[in-house]
């Protein structure tokens, strides 16, 4: 099978898939499309512009002729990120594709709805996506993904779970790993966005310290709201027991969630997935993770791998992180799910193997109700 992805720009979260994709079909029958250059994210993650030049890397802004092409005549495709004219041809051919997307609805209604309207009516998509009997489908990159899509119509009973599937680390020995984290060890790592909340850190930490209760939390990150959490360190007198980093790179990151007991994802709904999220679940960190979060209701289930607090609720995180603090032993366990979740399902590997399958399905008798039982590529 010839499968083309097609999206913005090629990147460390985009290459683990790209890499499992190239195993199972060979380097001439897997392409990605980009429509756009690798942009360095000067706040969390020091991203390279290497990945431009991977050898599956088709350049739609160099040779838009070519990427046409190829998108035309390959047996499968999947969008992600652009005008959905762009695959009107194929769609009108009766090809097998597949859009990628996360929600649509992260803020205001009515300009959410302008967007969506601009972005399907007016781009060949649109009708496609109402049509039960057309071979297009949806890959729901978050768990809010589906509902956003059948409130316009599109796409009912045609989706199925996706999401980001950045590397995954094997560990020898993860109990090793788990026994070696700090019992009050907090890490929170993001951009400093008014949307991702840092602030909810800093309330977390000004209750903990009243309750006197021992812990150590580190925030790694910058962006427009990094001057504002510095002030709020200040105000609420917690130099001694929360430290602010700044930007690090990507593997100072991953070896801080090796070392924390603790991660924190505090993001609104405008967080469509959160790849941190798998980042620190596959480091075995037992995650708090707020509930409109993109990866949330996909990647944790309560109690069981994770916990998930209540949207921007400063008394629920606290509650939760207690918890944690309190009973150490809940907290490993939780690691410890969490780092099975993203290695036995949640991962590059297993998307790969599925998305095949799920394909040659849906080429053959449409029937895909019965082929997993959870995780990627299962009826959303």
């Amino acid at each position: 099978m010839k499968l083309v992805f097609f999206s913005n720009y090629f990147n460390s979260h985009q290459k683990p898939l790209a890499d499992e994709f190239i195993k199972i079909l060979g380097e001439d029958n897997y392409k990605f499309v980009a429509t756009d250059y690798v942009k360095a994210d000067e706040n969390i993650f020091q991203v390279g512009t290497e990945f431009d030049n991977a050898p599956c890397v088709i350049k739609y802004y160099q040779n838009p002729e070519k990427a046409q092409k190829i998108i035309n005549e390959a047996e499968c495709v999947v969008i992600g990120g652009l005008p959905v004219g762009l695959i009107r041809e194929r769609l009108g051919m009766g090809k097998l594709t597949f859009m990628y997307s996360e929600r649509f609805f992260k803020g205001p209604l009515s300009k959410d709805i302008l967007r969506f309207v601009k972005y399907y009516l007016y781009s060949g998509g649109r009708r496609a996506a109402r049509n039960p009997k057309a071979n297009f489908y949806l890959l729901c990159a978050g768990g809010f993904v589906k509902n956003d899509y059948e409130i316009c119509g599109l796409f009912k009973n045609k989706a199925y779970k996706w999401g980001y599937f950045p590397e995954i680390k094997n560990y020898d020995d993860i109990k090793k790993l788990i026994a070696s984290k700090e019992n009050n060890n907090i890490l929170w790592a993001g951009r400093m966005l008014d949307w991702k909340h840092p602030e909810l850190t800093l309330m977390l930490a000004k209750n903990l310290k009243s309750k006197n209760i021992n812990f150590k939390l580190k925030i790694i990150g910058s962006g427009p709201e990094y001057e504002k959490i510095s002030l709020m360190l200040d105000e609420f007198n917690l130099r001694d027991c929360v430290e602010l980093t700044g930007a690090m790179s990507r593997e100072q990151v991953r070896a801080e969630m090796e070392r924390a007991k603790i991660f924190l994802f505090t993001s609104d709904r405008h967080e469509g997935w959160g790849a941190v999220l798998n980042e620190a679940m596959s480091s075995a960190c037992a995650v708090v993770a707020a509930e409109k979060i993109g990866s949330a209701p996909y990647l944790v289930k309560n109690n069981e791998n994770g916990l998930i607090f209540r949207d921007k609720n400063s008394a629920d995180l606290t509650e939760k992180v207690t918890e944690l603090l309190k009973n150490p032993d809940k907290a490993n366990a939780l690691g410890l799910k969490a780092y099975e979740t993203m290695r036995e399902t949640w991962n590059a590997e297993t998307a790969a193997k599925r998305f095949i399958t799920l394909s040659e399905a849906l080429k053959i008798n449409g029937e895909t109700q019965k082929l997993f039982s959870e995780g990627p590529c299962t009826p959303a």
